[in-house]
Parts: structure tokens; sequence; C-alpha cells
């Protein structure tokens, strides 16, 4: 898979939203974890908190790699924060890092995010 935009991180950030996602990301959820997320990027950055994440599917993944690449159209960072167990071996199987940037939790996607965030074109 292709990395979406070599050139994220010199998108012109002031911050990021944080926008928490929890219970199961799945087929009957993916279209309503893709919308918040969308919504979210058209206002600026966001870091999505999977932190109650119990479960996500391949349709899950799907939708937050569409967010992802709708963002980065939209050149806005979108990263996720905490993903479950499941979701980064996923990521580490499909070599999908590059495409869904991860941080241990929160605060580290926010110092992430500042570091690189913040420059401009």
């Amino acid at each position: 898979m292709t990395v979406l935009d070599t050139e994220r991180g010199r998108f012109a950030c002031g911050g990021a939203a944080v926008v928490e996602l929890d219970g199961e990301i799945d087929l009957a959820t993916a279209d309503q974890v893709f919308g918040r997320l969308v919504a979210a990027t058209a206002r600026g950055c966001v870091i999505a908190d999977l932190t109650g994440v119990e479960f996500i599917d391949a349709s899950g993944v799907n939708a937050l790699i569409a967010a992802v690449r709708a963002a980065t159209r939209a050149q806005r960072h979108l990263v996720l924060a905490a993903p479950p167990r499941q979701l980064s071996r996923i990521l580490d199987v499909l070599s999908l890092h590059g495409v869904l940037p991860t941080h241990t939790d929160v605060v580290d996607a926010r110092a992430a995010h500042d570091r690189t965030g913040t420059r401009t074109h």
C-alpha cells in the first residue's frame, strides 16, 4: 500500500483535537466512525483516541484508512492513539504503520504532533 502523502509533516496546524472512540468498530459502526473523524478533521488536526475500542474488524480498519485519506486531502493530520492490540497486530502484518500513524497514548500523539504538525508549507 502506498503512503498517502509524504508531505504530511508540512501541514499547517494549530494543535489537535482528541476524538474518543470506544466499543466496536465493525461493519455496523464503521461508517459512523468515518463520519465522526472526517467531521472533526474538517475543523483541524485530530488524534483518534482508541483507548476504549474493544474490537475492530476489516471494515473498521478501512474506515480509519479512508478517514486518514480524507484528512490528508484536507491537509490535516489524523493520527491514532492507544490502538488496541488487535489493531496493532493488523497494522504490523499488513505494514500499515506508514498509512495509519499510531502512538502509545494521547500524550505521545500530541507531543509528536506538536513536533511535526506546526510546520508550514
